[in-house]
Formats: C-alpha cells, structure tokens, sequence
C-alpha cells in the first residue's frame, strides 16, 4: 500500500510457497506473476512444484505444450527452444511494468546486510533490479554471519543442487540503487520468515536448520522416485519433507511422512551439510508410538512383532510357516493378488510371492551346496 503496487514479479521462492505468499497478494489487490520458468507452469495450471529445484518434474513437454496453447492462445509449439521463446515473449511485458519485484534469499550475510541468490535463469536478476521495489524473504535460518561463510556455501549448493561448479547466476544484493546508479530498485526489503524454526532449537530436530534447501536428499531417494513430490502434501518433500512438514505443521498433521522412508540412508550420505535425515525420522516414528498417534490395530502388531523377534527360534519357526502359505497362495505367475491385513501393499499391485523358503534357508542351501562342490586341481607351470 505505502508504494502503491499494483503488480508483483517473483523469482523462485520455496518459502513464498510455504506462507501460500500468491493468494495473499491476490487477496491485497496486487497481482503476482512466477517468472521462473518451472514455477510459471505452475502458476498457470494452478498447480504446485512436486520439487524444490525443478519444479514441473512430474510434467511432460507435451503436456507444458498443451498448457501453453490453452493459456496463450497461440498456436502449438512442440520444440522446446521455442516453447521457452514463447514463454519468455509472454513474460517480458511483466518485467517492465511491475511495481514490485519478489525473490526469496538463498543466503542472508550478516556481515554486509546482503542477500545471496542463486539461479540458472536471467529471471531473477531482472525481477530484483527492475522493479522499483525489492523485496527478498526467506527463513531465518539462512542468516550466515560472514562472506567467508557464505563461500564455503556457496561451493556446496551448486553442486549438490545441479552439479554444476557454479550456478549461471549468482547474485549479491546489498541495498537499494545508490545516487548515480543507473540500475537497481529504489526500495529493498528482507522479511525473515520464523514460521516454527524457532521451535526447533534444542530440539530433536534442531540440525534441520542446516538445511541449504539443495534438493540432493530426493534426488536420491528410493521413495520420492516412486510417488513424486505431490504425495507428501505440502511444499517440501522427500526426505527433508519427511522431517520438515511434521517439525513445522506438527507430526499429528503428517503422520504418514516419517513412515515415507526405507532408512536406506542414501539421503544422509549425499547431504552436504550432513543431516542425519534417518535418524531424524526415525526419532519422529518413535515420538508417534509416544504419543499413540499410530492406529491401535498397528502398534499391537508392532508389539506382538517385537515380542518375536527376541526370540530367535520362535521367529524361525513362525517364519517358515509364513513364506510355506504366501507360496501357496501365489497364483501361476508367482505373484500375490491379496494379502490378509496387507491391503496397502496390494490395493493397487500384486506382491512378488517368496520362494517358499526363508532367507536363513536359502543361505544353508547355498553354503551347503558349496560345499559339496568338486575342487578343481590346478597344476603348477
């Protein structure tokens, strides 16, 4: 209101997302335009990222081309160079004509009052220094107190974000346009979002606040690759998601999401800044059991399952009859249609059947048949 603007521009901003920024600005008056090219998609299709860098991953070039002819009303475009041709005709007017220009903060320097942005896009420079108005918001968390900080950073975002050394476009902004600059906003704001960090210092989760927010964590994980980004309900996803979504939203609204985890341990091998992210979920999962957020019919089977496996020739025993009937029940090609109290394994696939036989079996078998092999005599030259 103070500026009047009626128009905003924004860069990429995960943390814009997380306080639902559009709809305030929406609801305020002022209209507000993605120009980052995976977050224009889902501007227009009223949809959300499924990733934190690159978010139309889910979407096909067909499907952004279907988009584009319905939303621009031009003709159809398959070529990508030319899809992103068109997208950048229809956004260049923005830039010129709006008020404010919104981006979020990958870093904040303490020592020189800076805000650190990096893109691979020429989208943010033009949104943070063409608008009269600049107006930069992120966590609180990625306050770094010196330059030198922010190098080591900033070796380690690129790479674990993209690969690349560098990324396209690193900009430091200190300030609004100095007298005799030629570029550069008249107004610069920073907004440093708390929204549940706080609560998360001298906590089980407080080394979720080393975040750099990079991506490498999905990128690699088993499970996000399978049900993609949409399915963890809110704005970050995979493994961080996993532990972010419950710190912030509290773990009574996302009971499922420390549960959406092999602990394989992939994400915390390629954390740059070393997360225990297993750990970390895990300790969420026990605070469920806790506080008996976990439906009653599973934790008396996680007991009962628990009560066996101390006990090493009962758990054989009951192992052995279990892999003997899922044999039996396996249909002609040797897969499970449906398993008693297993409907969420099999609502939607069939389940590989076992062998028949139980791992402990298997590996007898084979040491034994090892065993009994012939030994080659072999004669020096």
């Amino acid at each position: 209101k103070r500026h009047n603007c009626k128009k905003a521009i924004k860069a990429k901003s995960m943390v814009s997302e997380e306080t639902a920024l559009n709809d305030a600005l929406s609801a305020a008056g002022v209209t507000p335009i993605e120009t980052d090219l995976g977050e224009y998609v889902v501007q227009i299709s009223n949809s959300t990222p499924s990733h934190i860098i690159a978010p139309i991953v889910h979407l096909s070039k067909e499907e952004v081309s279907e988009l584009f002819e319905k939303v621009h009303h031009l003709p159809r475009k398959t070529d990508i160079t030319e899809m992103t041709h068109e997208a950048r005709g229809i956004l260049r007017p923005h830039f010129l004509d709006a008020d404010m220009g919104i981006s979020g903060g990958n870093f904040f320097i303490a020592e020189t009052g800076s805000v650190a942005l990096f893109s691979n896009e020429g989208n943010i420079r033009m949104s943070t220094t063409m608008p009269k108005v600049h107006v930069a918001i992120s966590g609180i968390e990625k306050i770094v107190p010196t330059l030198e900080d922010f190098s080591t950073l900033a070796r380690l975002l690129p790479r674990s974000a993209t690969g690349q050394s560098i990324a396209n476009y690193v900009s430091l902004l200190t300030g609004p346009r100095a007298p005799g600059e030629l570029d550069g906003p008249e107004h610069m704001y920073f907004i440093l979002v708390d929204n549940g960090r706080t609560g998360l210092v001298g906590s089980d989760m407080q080394e979720m606040l080393r975040c750099i927010r990079c991506g490498a964590c999905m990128n690699h994980c088993p499970v996000y690759h399978q049900i993609g980004g949409h399915a963890y309900g809110w704005v970050y996803p995979g493994p961080m998601g996993s532990v972010l979504t419950p710190a912030y939203v509290g773990i009574e609204n996302a009971l499922d999401l420390p549960n959406a985890s092999t602990l394989c341990g992939e994400c915390h091998v390629v954390c740059p800044v070393k997360i225990p992210l297993p750990d970390l979920m895990r300790k969420l999962r026990e605070k469920q059991v806790e506080k008996k957020l976990r439906p009653t019919h599973e934790r008396l089977a996680l007991n009962v399952w628990s009560w066996v496996a101390q006990r090493p020739k009962l758990y054989g025993f009951g192992s052995k009859i279990a892999m003997r009937i899922m044999k039996k029940m396996s249909n002609k090609n040797n897969m499970i249609a449906s398993i008693p109290f297993g409907a969420g394994w099999t609502g939607g696939r069939d389940f590989p059947a076992p062998t028949g036989k139980t791992f402990r079996e298997l590996y007898a078998q084979k040491q034994n048949g090892e065993k009994k092999m012939p030994k080659v005599a072999t004669q020096k030259s």
